[in-house]
């Protein structure tokens, strides 16, 4: 029987997660978004309200709005590479999050540095497409990304339509239609967790599944679904996540703070009045 957690405690710690003390340090990765709403900015939003220091890499400078994504610039990756040692340098980071990475080469260049770091969990939101619909992975920059980056991650946090993108260029075919089957095959290809998000599911309620290596049954993070849209929340769950792992919390004490919290912004957004 799966395990179902609608209560959203936090709890525990499993050793993984380097403990911040005082103010959670983390840092994240990812590119920017020129019209405020996802990307680093919404990093930055998350991490403010949570109480801790954000450390950014810029992996890349869009030109977006809500519709579209008009113009893509990857950071040099020399300044890229120096963004992360630098941020790394002091050893306050706590936990690393990434999200936009854009090419095969600048995967390459994260996954280098951070496999000096085995200790640090890693929140890996596979950004394959932005939300107006733009994809922001070729096929040759995807195999980086499974290659490499999957078997650093702690932690894959795709929505539904992600998760079956990455399941079909692992297997190299269609996946099969199973939440479950796709993100066994997510775990064979080196991640150590999948959190599948169900934002994009139907249903009273938004319910969220984390499957970990090892583990046969996934937990449940169910949170009432409300009638709003936030862009960047993808973004801010896995910051979230972040900063709790950085606390000590354990993987899934720190799924269901972060599916916790995510509630509470949608229920902030949902009181905002309407403007004329």
């Amino acid at each position: 029987m799966d395990r179902v957690d609608a209560s959203l405690a936090s709890s525990g710690c499993d050793g993984r997660a380097r403990v911040t003390v005082g103010r959670p340090v983390v840092l994240a990765i990812a590119g920017s978004d020129s019209s405020g709403g996802a990307g680093i900015a919404a990093d930055i939003r998350a991490a403010q309200d949570l109480g801790a220091t954000l450390r950014f890499a810029l992996t890349a400078v869009t030109a977006q709005s809500d519709r579209q994504v008009t113009a893509i610039h990857p950071v040099p990756l020399d300044t890229l590479r120096e963004q992360i040692r630098v941020a790394l340098q002091d050893g306050t980071v706590g936990a690393i999050k990434i999200g936009m990475l854009g090419s095969a080469a600048a995967i390459e260049t994260v996954a280098d540095l951070l496999a000096r770091y085995p200790a640090l969990p890693v929140v890996l939101d596979p950004v394959v497409a932005s939300s107006s619909g733009r994809r922001l992975l070729d096929p040759a920059a995807m195999s980086v990304l499974i290659a490499r980056m999957l078997p650093l991650a702690t932690l894959l946090t795709p929505n539904l339509p992600e998760l079956e993108i990455l399941a079909r260029a692992v297997a190299g075919v269609e996946p099969p239609p199973a939440l479950s089957e796709q993100a066994e095959i997510m775990l064979a290809a080196g991640t150590k967790a999948v959190l599948a998000k169900g934002g994009h599911d139907r249903g009273d309620d938004a319910v969220d599944r984390l499957f970990q290596s090892g583990d046969g049954e996934p937990n449940h993070f169910i949170s009432k679904r409300l009638p709003v849209a936030m862009r960047g929340s993808g973004c801010m769950l896995s910051t979230a996540i972040c900063v709790a792992l950085a606390q000590g919390d354990s993987l899934a004490a720190s799924c269901r703070r972060g599916k916790s919290q995510m509630t509470t912004w949608f229920e902030r957004m949902e009181r905002m009045p309407i403007e004329a």
